[in-house]
């Protein structure tokens, strides 16, 4: 039973690493813009953290469309 299942992930790995590889670049996308932003609530600012974070690939996703809608603090 466990050999059968491990043949199933062992399977999947090659759908299963680019998808968390773009999972992890979303998330520090979205967080390095949503840190930029200066004209954000520190609560608005907190839940869109907890957004990016907890909703996998959908949260940063959310936020980068959604969520910038005050402009970044410049980096001159």
């Amino acid at each position: 039973m466990q050999s059968d299942q491990l043949k199933t992930i062992i399977d999947m790995l090659p759908f299963l690493i680019p998808l968390f590889l773009i999972q992890v670049v979303l998330i520090v996308i979205a967080l390095l813009d949503l840190f930029k932003r200066e004209n954000m609530k520190s609560n608005t600012r907190l839940i869109w953290v907890f957004v990016i974070i907890l909703i996998n690939i959908l949260g940063p996703i959310i936020y980068l469309v959604a969520g910038r809608k005050d402009k970044p603090i410049d980096s001159d």
